[in-house]
């Protein structure tokens, strides 16, 4: 009984020691003071807020091209005696292009000399002629009147049995030919203006030939229509033209535009300086030298599924050097914002909020994103407004993927915009 007695208490007078033990031991351990981590505070590069004007900018894609652009055809039948430019050529008004062989138009133009002369002839003659029919005509009237009075003598002699009735007859038809010679001369004088007038559209017929003949000859000279560059040549000495054949092409280097989409969001503002007569400057850099152009109208044509509308820039400089159809990126700059600041890219999050700082935090400021200015190194800022941006703010420009209200950030420097 006694032996099953310790088996029992045995175990359990361990464990409680045991406890007993350990108890002892935890509360003679020394006490430590919790630990506090410590906040970390973001690094971070501000600038200060200086409201102002600010002109944005709009980068575009533009083609060259130009409203005169002539195909200069033959307007004659002849040979190509002479090209004297090449493709890429500049040509002012005065430098011949090519010549065409005019010997066939001289002798068209001889002809034209000679119908001309022969109808100036003939109308000086019907001159002459309309004279002479004048004076004779008062002969003839006086022919007759010297007949009738014979008539009346041989009728009276008749009358008193002195004349013989043969004689009466004779003078009475000698009264009649003169009578119809009156009749023809008077026809002629009265036929003279029509005839007149044939002679004179023959002349003017014969006149406009002649001219016609004179502009073929000079065509057969072929000088530019205005001051340009050379973009095709399509004939060679020897070749054969007729009326209507090409035979080279230019474009008008003083009038060079450049077409770019301007896009549907960006185009209210342009209608408006438009509208005002504000002059909207574009800039681009062609092979190393400097393209300026001013936005002169906008199409009155937008395509379907377009994303805006095309504007024509006229280039004021540097237009010596593009060619037609060459594509180019240029800046554009819009009309400028009043109370608006331009930060770097970095500084926005999202499409509309900044932070600045406030003491040693950082605060969200809803903004306005009104542009952007691109600067020559591809970086570019931002154009953006709010009313509860001040001047004395520093704003935030570095950008935080954990960026909060209230997060604790520490300042590296003052960036200058």
């Amino acid at each position: 009984m006694s032996a099953r007695i310790v088996r029992v208490v045995l175990p359990v007078l361990i464990l409680a020691a045991g406890i007993g033990g350990m108890t002892a031991l935890v509360k003679s351990k020394s006490e430590r003071e919790p630990l506090e981590a410590e906040e970390r505070a973001w690094t971070v590069a501000a600038v200060t807020v200086e409201p102002g004007t600010v002109t944005p900018q709009l980068v575009l894609f533009a083609r060259v091209d130009s409203p005169r652009i002539a195909q200069l055809s033959s307007a004659v039948t002849a040979d190509v005696e002479t090209v004297d430019v090449l493709e890429g050529q500049r040509a002012s008004r005065n430098d011949r292009l090519l010549a065409l062989d005019d010997r066939e138009i001289r002798l068209v133009l001889a002809q034209r000399d000679a119908e001309l002369a022969e109808f100036e002839a003939d109308l000086e003659h019907e001159r002459l002629r309309h004279r002479n029919n004048l004076a004779a005509m008062e002969h003839e009237k006086a022919l007759l009147e010297l007949v009738r009075r014979e008539v009346s003598r041989a009728k009276d002699l008749a009358d008193r049995g002195v004349g013989s009735q043969a004689s009466l007859d004779q003078v009475r038809r000698d009264e009649k030919r003169q009578m119809l010679a009156v009749e023809q001369r008077r026809l002629a004088i009265r036929e003279h203006e029509s005839r007149r007038k044939q002679i004179e559209a023959k002349l003017a017929r014969a006149t406009a030939q002649q001219a016609q003949a004179m502009l073929d000859l000079e065509r057969t000279q072929v000088y530019p229509p205005f001051e340009g560059r050379i973009t095709e040549v399509l004939v060679s000495p020897g070749d054969r033209v007729r009326p209507g054949d090409r035979l080279l092409a230019m474009f008008d280097t003083g009038t060079l535009e450049l077409r770019a989409q301007i896009p549907i969001r960006r185009l209210p503002v342009v209608h408006a300086a438009l509208e005002r007569g504000e002059t909207l400057v574009a800039r681009a850099e062609v092979d190393g030298r400097e393209i300026r152009a001013v936005l002169h109208r906008i199409t009155a044509r937008v395509d379907p599924g377009s994303g805006g509308a095309d504007g024509l820039f006229r280039v004021t400089e540097g237009n010596a050097w593009l060619q037609i159809g060459r594509t180019v990126e240029i800046i554009l700059d819009l009309p400028p914002i009043h109370d608006a600041v331009a930060v770097s890219r970095e500084a926005l999050y999202g499409t509309d909020r900044v932070f600045v700082l406030d003491g040693e935090r950082m605060k969200s400021i809803e903004v306005e994103r009104l542009g952007e200015i691109h600067a020559g190194d591809g970086a570019g800022r931002l154009i953006l407004r709010s009313p509860h941006l001040e001047a004395s703010d520093r704003m935030i420009v570095t950008h935080l993927p954990n960026a909060i209200d209230g997060l604790k950030v520490k300042e590296a420097g003052a960036a200058a915009e």
